[in-house]
């Protein structure tokens, strides 16, 4: 099988992502999460999706400013039967 070099790019910006992310989540400190934070985290692709926990009130959060997560919250609702 051959591989082009192209496919060889996608591939290594693909892992690099995946490297990207894995490393961003071990550096997220402190229980209250920006919603990009938040969307880390989780491990979920949009931040739309943890907007939408939170209308639910699924997860905690508050707005001072800007939206704080409850990084317990996220933990709890994992843990929960509602996931």
């Amino acid at each position: 099988m051959e591989v082009t070099h192209s496919e060889l790019e996608a591939l290594a910006d693909l892992i690099a992502k995946q490297v990207k992310s894995i490393l961003a989540v071990d550096q997220v400190q402190g229980r209250w999460l920006t919603l990009e934070e938040a969307m880390q985290y989780a491990k979920v692709s949009s931040v739309n999706t943890i907007k939408k926990w939170i209308a639910e009130g699924l997860i905690y959060a508050k707005k001072a400013g800007q939206w704080k997560v409850d990084r317990e919250s996220i933990d709890s609702y994992f843990e929960s039967d509602k996931y």
